[in-house]
């Protein structure tokens, strides 16, 4: 309902509703759209940080539905800090892959995929609206098996923001990881940024011994 009928119905003064909807925002139950109103919140994916799965399995897991829209593919020269990351020589060829992540048909997420063109020959011209860890470790033989990542809260960019179809104020989580093979060579640098008002992070903490 608009801040009117909260208002009327509840009897109540109208700062008392705005103060009530501002909590409402900061705890991720609802968010506003400036000229629209405001409306709840879906569920929150969690996502666990203390194990390395694909985005599409981790969706699946969830019951929802993954979807996939690719937004770009090319072949570029590698720059910082993709090639420190990757550990490759300056001007070497990477594919940047950014995609447009899907739960049940609504977007969650923004992916950028830099991988070097050295170890999947060919990516660009294969469908990747599916599991890019599955295609690497089928077509490539390159298997996702450990990764350091680490995240922070910004606001989005307009880009950003109108392929989630989030306001500009609403703080999106954004992901930087490296990942490595069974062997600890870098494969993938990757950036995500994520819906904060529908996708979280859980972390599993232990007391480690004095």
């Amino acid at each position: 309902p608009s801040e009117n009928e909260l208002v009327q119905t509840y009897q109540v003064s109208r700062a008392t509703t705005r103060q009530a909807l501002d909590l409402l925002a900061r705890e991720g139950l609802v968010h506003k759209v400036k000229g629209k109103g405001t409306y709840i919140t879906k569920h929150r994916i969690r996502y666990p940080l203390t194990q390395l799965i694909s985005t599409t399995e981790d969706l699946s897991r969830r019951g929802w539905k993954p979807g996939v829209v690719v937004l770009s593919m090319q072949e570029m020269d590698t720059h910082e800090p993709i090639t420190e990351s990757l550990r490759l020589k300056p001007r070497e060829k990477v594919y940047e892959l950014c995609r447009l992540r899907l739960g049940n048909n609504d977007p969650v997420g923004l992916q950028w995929a830099y991988l070097p063109v050295k170890i999947c020959p060919g990516l660009i011209d294969l469908d990747l609206a599916t599991s890019l860890t599955n295609v690497m470790a089928e077509r490539f033989g390159v298997v996702f098996w450990s990764a350091q990542e680490f995240l922070r809260a910004r606001l989005p960019t307009k880009f950003e923001s109108d392929k989630l179809h989030i306001p500009k104020n609403l703080p999106v989580i954004y992901m930087e990881r490296i990942t490595f093979s069974p062997e600890g060579k870098p494969v993938e640098f990757l950036q995500s940024v994520w819906r904060s008002d529908v996708y979280e992070y859980v972390f599993s903490l232990n007391r480690s011994a004095s």
